[in-house]
C-alpha cells in the first residue's frame, strides 16, 4: 500500500523535476499539432513553389518521441539520486516497509508519467477536432505508444537503480539491459559467422530476423515500431510488467549496506565483470576483423578486448562512489 505522507515526502523532495515533467509531458502533443498549424498558415500567407497542406504526421514528431527521457529522469531522481546522495538509508528507517517505499516511487513516476501524457493526448485531439486537419497519421497509435514506451523506459532505469549503489551503475545496468538481446545473441553469432564461415542470419526466416529488434528495449527510442504490426506494444508493456517485478523484488530483499558500489548485492560483482570482458572480447574481436578481414587482426582485437573489459568492469564495479 502507498502511505500519503511517505508521498508528500517523495513530492517535496523531487518537486521541481516532477513539475517540469508534468509540465513537458502535458504541452508537448498539443504543441506539436499547433505547431504543425502554424507552418501550415505560413505556407499560406508566403506559398512560393510549395502546395500548402494541412497534415498531422506523428511518425515525424521529433518532439513527442523524446517523451522515454522523462522516464528516465524520474527513475534516476527517485531511485539512483537517492543511493548516491546516500538519502536512501535514512528513507529506510522510517516506519515504512521496503515495499511500501518502493510502490510509492513507482506510482508518483508512473502517474506523472502516463496521467500528463493523456491529458495532452487530450488536449492534442481536442485540437485536431477544433482545427480539422486534412489528414491524420498515426496519431492515436503514436501517442498510445509514447506512453508505453515512456512507461518502459521508467520501469527499466528504475529496476536498475534497484541493483546498483550510485547513478552512474543504474544508467549503465539500464543501457546494458536495453541492449542485452543483441550482446547475448547477434554478438556470439557473428563471431560464429567469422570463426565458422557461416552467414547465421539466413538460416533464420527474414520475419524473425525483422522481429528479433524489437526485444531491444533500446530500438523504441525511434519510431520503427510505428509502422511495425499494431500489436507490436504488446512487447513493451510486458517488459515494463517484467522490469517491475523485478525491481520489486530486488528493492524488498537487496542488502543496502553497500551504498555507494556499482552493486548493491555483492555476490553480482564478478559474474557481471566476467560478462563484461566476454563482450569485450567478442566486440573488439569483430572490431579487428573488419579492419584487415585477417584472422590476425581477430585475435589481436580479441586480446585488446579483453584487457579494456577487464579494466573497465574492475574500475566500474569494484570502486566505490563517494556521497554528494
Amino acid at each position: 500500500m502507498v502511505d500519503r505522507g511517505l508521498l508528500y515526502r517523495e513530492w517535496k523532495q523531487n518537486q521541481v523535476v516532477l513539475i517540469l515533467v508534468s509540465i513537458f509531458l502535458a504541452a508537448v502533443n498539443p504543441f506539436s499539432v499547433f505547431n504543425t498549424y502554424l507552418t501550415y498558415k505560413g505556407c499560406l500567407g508566403d506559398p512560393g513553389e510549395y502546395y500548402c497542406v494541412f497534415h498531422v504526421n506523428s511518425f515525424d514528431n521529433g518532439m513527442l518521441i523524446m517523451n522515454w527521457v522523462t522516464g528516465l529522469m524520474l527513475a534516476v531522481c527517485l531511485f539512483g539520486l537517492e543511493r548516491t546522495k546516500g538519502t536512501m538509508d535514512s528513507l529506510l528507517s522510517l516506519p515504512y516497509t521496503r515495499g511500501q517505499v518502493f510502490q510509492t516511487k513507482f506510482l508518483l513516476g508512473g502517474a506523472v508519467i502516463v496521467g500528463f501524457q493523456a491529458v495532452g493526448y487530450g488536449l492534442a485531439e481536442l485540437l485536431i477536432i477544433l482545427l480539422k486537419p486534412e489528414r491524420v497519421y498515426y496519431f492515436h497509435h503514436f501517442s498510445v505508444g509514447e506512453i508505453i514506451v515512456s512507461v518502459l523506459a521508467f520501469t527499466l532505469v528504475a529496476s536498475a537503480g534497484t541493483l546498483t549503489g550510485n547513478t552512474f551503475g543504474q544508467l549503465l545496468t539500464a543501457f546494458t539491459v536495453s541492449i542485452a538481446p543483441y550482446l547475448i545473441i547477434s554478438l556470439p553469432l557473428a563471431n560464429a559467422e567469422v570463426v565458422l564461415g557461416v552467414k547465421t542470419y539466413e538460416l533464420l526466416p527474414s520475419s524473425v530476423n525483422h522481429s528479433f529488434q524489437f526485444i531491444n528495449p533500446i530500438m523504441y527510442a525511434n519510431t520503427d515500431w510505428i509502422t511495425a504490426s499494431k500489436y507490436i506494444l504488446i512487447i513493451p508493456a510486458a517488459m515494463s510488467i517484467l522490469f517491475y517485478v523485478i525491481g520489486y523484488i530486488c528493492f524488498v530483499r537487496q542488502p543496502i549496506e553497500r551504498n555507494g558500489r556499482f552493486f548493491l548485492w555483492k555476490k553480482l560483482d564478478r559474474p557481471v565483470q566476467i560478462f563484461v570482458i566476454i563482450i569485450g572480447v567478442l566486440g573488439f574481436g569483430l572490431a579487428g576483423y573488419s579492419t584487415g578481414q585477417t584472422i590476425t587482426g581477430y585475435v589481436v582485437g580479441m586480446l585488446i578486448g579483453g584487457a579494456v573489459g577487464f579494466l573497465i568492469s574492475y574500475f566500474a564495479i569494484y570502486k566505490k562512489t563517494k556521497h554528494v
